[in-house]
């Protein structure tokens, strides 16, 4: 069963600064389409206080995986809203 995936005003600003970059924004949105159907599986947990006092979860995208789609998951609204996409730190 999918679930409703949601974008936070700040994402969809991120995604318009880089609309030239078709092939970030492409594995985005197939990203996206994975997480919708199995969102714990796809992810990772994370806490960020500046986002949520609760857990959240993200996503890795991008060539190389070097963005992270950080996301809330409501189970009970059937529900994922992504709340930020930043660029993760290059591996050591």
């Amino acid at each position: 069963m999918r679930i409703k995936v949601e974008l936070h005003p700040d994402v969809e600003a991120w995604l318009l600064q880089r609309r030239h970059d078709w092939r970030l924004i492409d594995s985005f949105y197939r990203r996206l389409q994975t997480l919708s159907c199995e969102p714990i599986s796809n992810s990772e947990a994370v806490s960020d206080p500046r986002l949520s006092r609760y857990m959240l979860r993200f996503s890795r995208f991008g060539g190389n995986d070097e963005y992270a789609a950080i996301f809330q998951y409501d189970i009970g609204r059937n529900r994922i809203r992504v709340l930020e996409c930043r660029k993760l730190k290059p591996m050591r």
